[in-house]
């Protein structure tokens, strides 16, 4: 199994979709090991709650938690309504976090002299926005200075669902800006990207 991490392969994943006198300047990966988010503060809770009251309805309405054989049994409707809520509760609770790991391991970021790059699935889907017409580039760095780099701006509610393997619920609040989840040397990154920024003539924010 090749190693993702070595940056020759994370190089050759970008290598077919350079540009014309582009050149890579940096390459990385999310950390597969951060698995929380800020959000979660308030998702965790959310989602067991929700799975919690899904798992009671399913277990109330097939008579394990009360005695329906007087009554006949419930109609089939109710266990049938009752079962996508606990797909979705199992999903919220714990599927989600798998989601996140897969994901994480299957994305790769690169910078270049023109471009920011972002490929899921060695390449399969590429997300590509010029460095000059990026609007603004902010940063958040961990205490494990693993950090997240934005390029843009977006509704404030969509950070409720970045990164957290529930980013389809963000989806209404309108598209994500271009993003860096979880990477070791995050400030270096917002660094080279600024200078980019300034060698192109684009204000710095």
């Amino acid at each position: 199994m090749v190693d993702t991490n070595d940056e020759y392969v994370r190089q050759e994943v970008f290598r077919n979709e350079l540009l014309s006198d582009e050149t890579i300047q940096w390459t990385g990966q999310p950390d597969p090991y951060v698995i929380f988010t800020k959000a979660d503060i308030f998702l965790i809770p959310f989602s067991l709650m929700w799975g919690g009251f899904a798992v009671f309805w399913e277990l109330a309405v097939l008579g394990f938690l009360f005695d329906s054989s007087k009554h006949g049994g419930p109609p089939i409707i109710f266990p049938l309504f009752g079962l996508p809520f606990v797909l979705v509760g199992i999903y919220f609770i714990i599927g989600r976090f798998f989601f996140k790991a897969w994901k994480q391991r299957h994305t790769f970021y690169a910078v270049t002299n023109k471009r920011i790059l972002i490929a899921i699935g060695n390449a399969k889907s590429i997300q590509a926005v010029f460095i000059k017409s990026i609007p603004s580039i902010s940063k958040s760095i961990g205490a494990n200075r693993i950090g997240t780099v934005v390029f843009g701006i977006s509704n404030s509610r969509w950070w409720d669902y970045a990164n957290t393997g529930m980013e389809w619920m963000g989806s209404r609040y309108g598209p994500p800006p271009p993003s860096f989840y979880d990477i070791a040397g995050a400030d270096s990154v917002y660094n080279i990207v600024n200078q980019l920024r300034d060698d192109s003539g684009e204000k710095r924010f």
